[in-house]
């Protein structure tokens, strides 16, 4: 049995020259943008309407498409990256019985969008985890979206949500916004405290991150200051424990 690895000469070759087109034309636009966190490459003639196209993507790439002539890449790092599964531990200790997952590819109203944390109260089939594409694997119960405090990153994380909110209306929504900084968040002043319920709640953006964005029952987006020793319980509910995301960006 003969296996094709990625990116070898043979998985190169036996590739369609269409795919083989696109994603050097997704690489030529990715190329030297790390540092913009979002990169948006337009296909406005189609390309994208082939499902084995999209599939090849994917495979490269931690990609979204909307609408399927719009492709968005996310360069996260260590930060959101160690947040997004420090979340998921979080959750799936909470409730063993959750499928809680990492940048699962799920499809809304024929958009391919990935959570950085996802919650499904109930697993998908094992088909839709598997071939989430070709079996429309439904959105999270819980969508949670990590995301640097300036423009494209909050900007696409709100965009998607106002997007999903179009197509479900029972799905909770979480926003974590981090500092934009080369300094690390100062240290906790009283570590091993109990934390409290964050009570700092207001309906205007934080002019600086950290903060919490929740979204209530009816779509509106309440804003908390993310501080030490505090927590705010969700409407499915879990603790989310601020702490959690405040000791991974306090470290120097």
């Amino acid at each position: 049995m003969s296996v094709e690895v990625i990116g070898s000469e043979m998985f190169e070759q036996t590739k369609p020259s269409a795919i083989r087109k696109i994603l050097a034309r997704i690489e030529e636009a990715v190329r030297g943008k790390q540092e913009q966190q979002v990169v948006e490459v337009c296909f406005p003639d189609g390309e994208l309407e082939k499902l084995s196209v999209r599939e090849a993507i994917h495979i490269y790439y931690s990609a979204e498409i909307i609408n399927r002539d719009r492709l968005f890449i996310k360069f996260d790092g260590g930060n959101k990256e160690q947040v997004h599964l420090d979340l998921a531990f979080s959750l799936r200790t909470h409730n063993r019985n959750w499928f809680v997952s990492n940048n699962t590819i799920c499809v809304v109203g024929g958009n391919e969008l990935r959570p950085d944390v996802g919650v499904w109260f109930q697993w998908p089939t094992y088909a839709e985890r598997s071939k989430p594409l070709v079996n429309s694997c439904p959105p999270p119960h819980l969508w949670i979206e990590v995301f640097y405090n300036n423009d494209p990153d909050r900007s696409n994380a709100l965009e998607k949500v106002a997007l999903i909110q179009q197509y479900w209306n029972k799905i909770e929504y979480v926003g974590i916004a981090l500092p934009v900084s080369d300094n690390p968040f100062r240290p906790n002043p009283n570590p091993g405290t109990v934390t409290t319920p964050a009570t700092n709640n207001q309906n205007t953006r934080p002019y600086r991150a950290p903060y919490i964005i929740h979204w209530d029952a009816n779509n509106n987006k309440v804003y908390y200051v993310a501080d030490w020793n505090l927590h705010l319980v969700l409407r499915c509910g879990f603790t989310l424990d601020f702490n959690i995301i405040l000791d991974i960006i306090s470290r120097p």
